[in-house]
């Protein structure tokens, strides 16, 4: 390239120990953060679904921007999340994220892709052609009577390896009427249910006890009017393909 960023986009599989190191280097660096090499193995190589894309921005032999397209299928559809994104600071400003971007879509025409971003980031998907597929708000759960109805089951498969075995982040649990219910920590015994899942996975978790609990909904809740948090799901869909039919679970945003 002229600026003279080099990109590369690589399968997840094939990426050897050095682009490994260099991607993780990149992303705690930017976030000052401290994984290792266990947490991009577990997110990417353990990865049920099968591979992910990587791209990796250069100057010279330094990597200086990471992208990823995350493999994380939806209702049997192939379906990637574009996460773990970074710029090293001083290469901000001069499109890298963009080309990152755009390289990652190109690699993913026949796939569904959706994303979680916050409002900072909102913008700049809506410039590259994403388009709003739901808002989901925050919302006191008063009763337990009702969480089995609103909240979606998780896949086994699914529950054990992106949080039973999370190398980052520790889980817990409740039970209502002999239904687990996933939970999200947010301190002082706040916690967002995430869905609800086979009892037999239990010892995977923590549970707790009479828990300040909060669920996610698609209408305007009392807490969204008052404090003006939610999350916005967006997708980017293509000429001929028709997703309006799937529907993205809370659960599957990579930050949690």
């Amino acid at each position: 390239m002229k600026d003279g960023i080099v990109y590369e986009c690589k399968l997840s599989s094939n990426l050897i120990d050095k682009e490994k190191d260099s991607f993780v280097k990149v992303f705690n660096e930017v976030f000052n953060l401290d994984y290792n090499r266990d947490w991009f193995n577990w997110k990417y190589m353990d990865n049920i679904y099968g591979d992910s894309y990587i791209v990796l921005a250069y100057d010279g032999d330094k990597v200086v921007g990471i992208r990823s397209f995350w493999r994380n299928d939806m209702d049997g559809f192939l379906s990637y999340q574009p996460c773990d994104t970074a710029v090293v600071k001083e290469y901000r400003g001069r499109g890298i994220f963009s080309k990152m971007s755009l390289i990652a879509l190109e690699k993913t025409k026949e796939a569904f892709i959706y994303n979680f971003p916050n409002e900072n980031s909102l913008p700049g998907y809506l410039k590259l052609g994403w388009k709003i597929n739901k808002y989901c708000y925050l919302k006191p759960v008063f009763t337990k009577g009702k969480l089995k109805k609103e909240s979606k089951y998780i896949d086994d498969d699914y529950l054990i390896w992106k949080f039973g075995k999370s190398p980052i982040n520790k889980y817990h649990y409740c039970q209502k009427d002999g239904e687990s219910y996933l939970l999200y920590g947010r301190g002082k015994n706040i916690y967002y249910v995430l869905g609800r899942f086979n009892s037999k996975y239990n010892f995977y978790f923590t549970e707790v006890d009479s828990p300040i609990l909060f669920n996610y909904t698609t209408e305007e809740t009392i807490v969204y009017k008052i404090f003006k948090n939610k999350t916005t799901i967006v997708s980017f869909e293509r000429e001929n393909q028709d997703m309006k039919n799937i529907d993205i679970p809370i659960f599957k945003g990579d930050f949690f």
